[in-house]
């Protein structure tokens, strides 16, 4: 038996979690209970039109990322939930919702397509202002999302209860990236991914309380920014404190060379009175801290994985 777990060889290699987002304009959320295939879309319980719509439309031109999602305390009878999130254009502070309740799960493929597509007019979406927690326990995808994930999954359950979080959802999720740092989560709607979370750091991050300090070992980053940007966001979260978490940001990518070694990023934000900063900064990579890793419970082979440093951070807004 295989006792070799990617997410233990990543914490002890000191891999830093910083920038390992995945950048994606529109999600769907779709209930489904598991078990879930490798392939979530090939998952007993899902229709064949589901896959088949994935391989119509041009998910990645679309930026689409498709999540299974399971919750047996939120499960309506009779119906699927279907949730989409899509990113906005500008200054932003997350993503915005629509939420369905599907009688038929056959008919879940014609409302992605006709909302995809931006003809969604005959479908009416429902009006609940949520916190949308998915935590992987894809243990089908890496066994690190099952081992890490479903334990960490119980206790934010009792977690999120004892804290009388009312309007927050805690869902089991199929693969969203990053297996070698579970247990992992995006707490949406602001589209936010973390890893290698406790308890204490979780509580941290659903009361915006605590040491900030914290987000050091457990931010993956945020999805609505590119992975150069994210490096830099952590470090203003560092710095601003809890209250950057209510700013509204936007940011560039400057200047990138071929291998992305060097990447000269800026971040632009307003806070909620209306005051205005920005950030530039150069992220480059630390090659005397490079990482050969497997990076997967399955791996065979070392694979490198680089890290990086942040370099020359200045205000550009006085």
């Amino acid at each position: 038996m295989n006792k070799f777990f990617c997410a233990e060889e990543s914490r002890q290699a000191g891999e830093e979690i910083i920038g390992c987002a995945t950048n994606r304009q529109i999600y769907v959320l779709i209930e489904c209970p598991p078990p879930w295939t490798s392939d979530p879309l090939d998952s007993k319980f899902l229709p064949a039109n589901l896959k088949a719509l994935k391989e119509e439309i041009d998910t990645e031109a679309l930026s689409v990322r498709f999540v299974l999602i399971h919750g047996d305390q939120l499960k309506r009878d009779r119906y699927t939930r279907v949730l989409i999130f899509r990113s906005k254009t500008g200054l932003s502070a997350g993503y915005t919702k629509q939420e369905f309740l599907v009688s038929d799960i056959n008919n879940v493929a014609s409302l992605l397509k006709d909302c995809l597509t931006g003809d969604a007019t005959e479908h009416e979406a429902i009006d609940i202002q949520t916190r949308d927690i998915l935590v992987c326990t894809h243990g089908s995808h890496d066994k690190c999302c099952a081992k890490y994930g479903n334990p960490f999954y119980k206790a934010a359950l009792t977690t999120v209860s004892d804290l009388s979080l009312d309007r927050v959802r805690i869902w089991q999720a199929s693969h969203i990236g990053g297996h070698r740092f579970a247990p992992t989560a995006i707490d949406f709607p602001e589209g936010r991914y973390y890893g290698r979370l406790n308890q204490e750091s979780f509580v941290a991050i659903l009361t915006r309380s605590g040491d900030i300090q914290c987000l050091n070992d457990v931010y993956r980053g945020w999805g609505l920014l590119p992975w150069a940007t994210q490096i830099l966001e952590k470090e203003l979260i560092l710095k601003h404190g809890w209250d950057w978490f209510n700013y509204k940001v936007a940011s560039q990518i400057i200047e990138q060379n071929e291998d992305e070694s060097f990447n000269q990023v800026e971040i632009i934000f307003e806070t909620p009175n209306g005051d205005w900063g920005g950030y530039k900064a150069e992220i480059v990579e630390d090659k005397n801290n490079t990482l050969h890793l497997k990076g997967e419970c399955d791996g065979t082979e070392l694979y490198k994985f680089n890290q990086f440093v942040v370099k020359n951070m200045v205000s550009i807004w006085e």
